[in-house]
């Protein structure tokens, strides 16, 4: 029992990717993204407005993707990415909204 315990945590641990683990890469792989975006991801911030691959590139891969929809609201469908401290909220066309701690 306290070994698969243990599995199970680790592999919940290892969803969540370090940031830095693919930041040169992705960055790399987007010259469209200007200096001053560069910068930010480079630092590990994120800014309102940041697509999927920005996010990624600055915090890592989510350790959990959210996604549904919501009757009679503004918006009829949403996006979220939870981390280990944080929670990122994406708009229709999937940049940030908002970012939270959990």
């Amino acid at each position: 029992m306290k070994k698969s315990l243990l599995i199970l945590i680790l592999l919940s641990l290892a969803a969540c990717e370090s940031p830095p683990v693919r930041r040169i890469e992705l960055i790399a792989e987007h010259p469209e993204w200007d200096a001053q975006m560069v910068q930010l991801i480079t630092e590990g911030y994120l800014a309102k407005g940041m697509n999927t691959d920005q996010v990624r590139a600055a915090w890592g891969r989510p350790c959990w993707t959210c996604t549904g929809t919501v009757k009679d609201k503004k918006r009829e469908r949403w996006l979220a990415w939870e981390y280990q401290t944080q929670i990122v909220f994406f708009d229709d066309n999937e940049r940030v909204l908002r970012w939270t701690q959990k």
